[in-house]
């Protein structure tokens, strides 16, 4: 079942956008939390993210609990900057599921339709 939700999660995450080096598959703002475990976001959850990153200033902190996954959440946002001529945000992830706690630093940047974008490493 895990599997599956993950597997319908990713799939529903996915969001194409077209850069000057090509086409390349670009994940949801969230979607990094708890990938690898049962703490991954919901559909759901990665709404509540886009729209945490959307309307929160630099130092809001916004928290949830997802009582179908029995997962708590915390988005704190951070600075926000440009990058490849994009809106982008840090933000902090803390993710809390079975007395175990995962802490993220992470960054977005909003695609050609509005949706914030995982930004990768470079």
């Amino acid at each position: 079942m895990k599997t599956s939700l993950l597997f319908a999660l990713l799939g529903s995450a996915l969001s194409f956008s077209v850069y000057a080096a090509g086409n390349s598959p670009q994940l949801l703002a969230g979607v990094e939390a708890g990938i690898d475990t049962d703490s991954a976001m919901t559909v759901s959850d990665l709404n509540k993210t886009q729209k945490v990153l959307s309307e929160k200033v630099k130092g809001s902190q916004t928290s949830w609990y997802n009582i179908d996954t029995t997962t708590h959440y915390d988005v704190i946002v951070g600075e926000h900057f440009s990058y490849d001529q994009r809106p982008c945000v840090s933000y902090k992830l803390t993710v809390k599921h079975s007395s175990k706690t995962a802490k993220q630093n992470l960054s977005a940047c909003m695609n050609y339709t509005g949706k914030w974008i995982a930004k990768l490493s470079d």
